[in-house]
């Protein structure tokens, strides 16, 4: 993996995605991406026409079941710094 660009986070956990990237992506306003967790990297890819839940599926397990990933992610939201 090489970098190409670097992007700073926002109080609000949003980051700009470089342009490099963005154009290497074909991204444009409104696309959706998904985040690909790799020990301390992480992989951004566009979402096409494929659906969501089988870029998620594909990815493997997550370690938890479902309702332990929705409290767990309920639990993240609620500790966030306003």
């Amino acid at each position: 993996m090489s970098a190409v660009g670097v992007g700073s986070v926002t109080t609000k956990g949003q980051v700009t995605i470089p342009k490099e990237i963005r154009d290497a992506l074909d991204l444009h306003p409104g696309d959706k991406v998904v985040f690909d967790l790799e020990g301390r990297a992480a992989r951004v890819q566009k979402v096409g026409e494929e659906k969501l839940s089988d870029i998620l599926a594909r990815m493997g397990p997550l370690g938890e079941d479902a309702v332990s990933f929705q409290r767990r992610l309920r639990h993240e939201w609620n500790q966030r710094s306003p």
